[in-house]
């Protein structure tokens, strides 16, 4: 399955915009790949990008078995820290489990990297890892991914984050206001969502 990314005008930055029934039938097709090969003990979602999908995820790989490991890298849109650190530990014993560690996107992989290394150092028997979407400069290759794009993702369950986070940018760069939310309104933000966060 394949999106079309948004580009929007003058910025040669391309946007891919996902909804909700892209990102299941990509979590669905994610886990057929899966189902192929590996039974994982159970899953582990790198907060907070995998959790929308993990439950869908798991749904779909008929397991009850979730936990979560909070690992922060990204601190705006291409603008990240040095290096990845933990800001939530993984609640349960992962020694001697197969697992399966699932983040949304592997952009440069790091997040993926730091997170497996930190499992197998708590004693996991194996970590495959998975993602919904790879971005081509990705260091890691994960096991499972379901779609590829170079393009920045905006995701439905982070709507705000994306709006403050654009709009800063955007600021940055001089643009006017009417520029502004025209540019949001090409990436599919709708309009009372926009008059809500910027009122005029």
């Amino acid at each position: 399955m394949s999106l079309t990314p948004v580009q929007v005008l003058p910025e040669k930055a391309e946007y891919l915009v996902p909804t909700w029934q892209d990102l299941d039938r990509l979590t669905f097709q994610l886990s057929k790949k899966i189902r192929q090969d590996f039974q994982p003990f159970g899953v582990v979602a790198l907060a907070k990008g995998a959790w929308p999908m993990s439950r869908s995820l798991v749904d779909y790989l008929g397991s009850h078995r979730l936990a979560s490991l909070g690992v922060r890298f990204y601190t705006g849109i291409n603008q990240r820290l040095q290096h990845p650190e933990i800001y939530q530990e993984i609640p349960v014993s992962v020694k001697g489990k197969h697992l399966l560690l699932f983040d949304d996107v592997a952009d440069t992989g790091e997040s993926l990297i730091f997170a497996k290394n930190h499992l197998l150092k708590l004693g996991a028997a194996e970590v495959r890892t998975a993602s919904i979407f790879l971005k081509p400069r990705s260091e890691i290759l994960p096991d499972y991914y379901a779609s590829e794009t170079a393009a920045w993702i905006i995701f439905p369950f982070e709507r705000f984050e994306m709006l403050r986070l654009l709009n800063e940018n955007w600021q940055q760069q001089g643009v006017s206001e009417a520029a502004r939310n025209e540019r949001f309104l090409s990436l599919g933000f709708p309009k009372n969502v926009i008059r809500y966060y910027f009122p005029t």
